[in-house]
């Protein structure tokens, strides 16, 4: 092989492996797709593009380390662009296979004091996008433009929200906008839960509805209490657990409440 040809080959190689999506590069139409989040709300690709969104889609997984750092930034570009009200929609898709629990888990972990973009994981097919686009690691923040083009492949380095706003196109400014609802993912506080921190007990208060299904999760996303009430305007739990930090989930007929408790014995 000639030296020059093999130089060239050897390039070309190392751009393949290093190359964060296998089957897009910027200029590629994307195809299109449907996605559910963790609080059920469905949103189809083409659909949002058609509006004349750019789309930002941040890969990750909740046993990255380098995700817990990108997260929140993620997270802050969401909130600074009108948390998807705006022309800039992002959502996150978890490529680990962990289910909504876990997530959840993580978001309020690591995912800072922002608005949290909206969650997908394989419970909302999460799993048919991360095989459509190729992912070869994460975290990887890539975007589509209204044309149904990819613009950004790999968004790197991420350290601020800024970073993230340099891969607007030249003809693309959005505006910076408020949320309408300024209220964190998940943790709307419909019904009202302490006290927190608590010692064993935990109340909850505010239920307007004939059944409520509460499960609580520890830190790994294992289901360690299900209850289902019904008609019961004021709940009283003995939780009996160990000290730490869990995740506590209500869901009614159009409500889905998820909140951090403490337990500090």
């Amino acid at each position: 092989m000639p030296k020059c040809f093999f130089l060239i080959f050897l390039t070309w190689t190392v751009f393949q492996s290093s190359a964060q999506l296998s089957n897009y590069n910027v200029g590629d139409t994307v195809n299109d797709f449907s996605i559910t989040d963790i609080d059920g709300n469905t949103y189809t690709l083409y659909d949002l593009l058609n509006q004349g969104k750019y789309v930002y889609i941040d890969f990750f997984a909740t046993n990255c380390g380098s995700c817990q750092t990108k997260i929140p930034v993620f997270n802050g570009f969401y909130d600074k662009y009108g948390c998807n009200e705006g022309d800039v929609f992002c959502i996150s898709i978890e490529v680990s296979n962990h289910d909504d629990a876990t997530v959840v888990a993580f978001e309020q972990q690591y995912g800072g004091t922002s608005n949290h973009a909206p969650v997908v994981t394989f419970n909302g097919n999460a799993n048919a996008v991360v095989s459509d686009f190729g992912l070869n690691s994460y975290p990887t923040i890539c975007a589509i433009d209204p044309t149904k083009k990819l613009f950004a492949e790999n968004i790197s380095p991420v350290s601020s929200v800024h970073d993230i706003a340099q891969s607007f196109p030249l003809n693309f400014n959005p505006p910076v906008m408020s949320c309408s609802n300024n209220i964190e993912m998940n943790n709307q506080h419909t019904f009202h839960i302490f006290p927190i921190p608590t010692h064993r007990y935990i109340h909850i208060n505010g239920v307007k509805t004939t059944a409520l299904e509460i499960d609580i999760y520890d830190l790994n996303g294992l289901k360690i209490y299900h209850n289902i009430f019904s008609n019961q305007n004021n709940i009283n739990i003995d939780l009996k657990l160990k000290n730490g930090l869990y995740i506590i989930k209500l869901a009614s007929e159009n409500i889905i409440q998820y909140q951090k408790i403490i337990i500090l014995k």
